[in-house]
């Protein structure tokens, strides 16, 4: 199975839906009905079929994730590189990135470039799974599992390195159990935890 298909089976699941129900209803707390979004490694575009009242691009170096993306929602999609952003400079109002940061080696880069492109006022909001969560260890040593393509396994350090970037913080909202979601502050249930803030001058 492809990655794309994999995707989608867990974004049609009854537990894959309820997970990024609550991620973008998360994300909604921060951006503002007029706000230009850039949505960095959108996948299939399941942000972004949850968004269909604002401007909002889609950004994955998967051609076969933007093929899908588009398939789904009616956003526009780009294919390109987080590194190497093909997007004008402080042209986004908010830059988003969900369960993305962890997955790439050059996370200096990747930030450096987000910032780039933010307004000087905008917002970057970044969904991370929390390596301090039992949800999240027990998929990194299960077998074939997709968290083993991790870069960042420690999800303090990333959210520390975010911070370098941005002026806010980190904040745990969502845990999981058994494939049930819930709200949780708690750094061990939560298997996600959010970096907000605006960029650093």
């Amino acid at each position: 199975m492809s990655d794309v298909e994999s995707f989608i089976r867990f974004c049609e699941s009854e537990f894959g839906t309820a997970v990024m129900d609550r991620e973008a209803a998360y994300v909604k707390q921060h951006v503002a009905a007029d706000d230009r979004i850039l949505d960095i490694g959108c996948g299939i575009g399941s942000l972004e079929e949850r968004f269909p009242e604002y401007e909002i691009i889609g950004l994955d170096r998967s051609e076969e994730m933007v093929h899908a993306a588009r398939t789904r929602a009616s956003a526009s999609f780009v294919l390109g590189d987080a590194t190497t952003l093909p997007i004008a400079t402080a042209s986004v109002d908010t830059v988003v990135f969900i369960s993305t940061l962890e997955f790439i080696p050059d996370i200096d880069a990747v930030l450096a470039e987000a910032t780039r492109v933010l307004d000087t006022d905008g917002t970057l909001a970044a969904l991370v799974l929390n390596t301090r969560s039992e949800y999240v260890q027990s998929n990194l040593q299960r077998e074939g599992s997709y968290f083993q393509r991790m870069a960042h396994r420690d999800s303090e350090a990333l959210a520390e390195t975010i911070l370098e970037y941005v002026e806010g913080e980190q904040k745990y909202f969502l845990g999981i159990s058994d494939e049930e979601v819930f709200e949780s502050t708690d750094p061990t249930a939560a298997a996600i935890s959010a970096v907000v803030g605006t960029p650093l001058e």
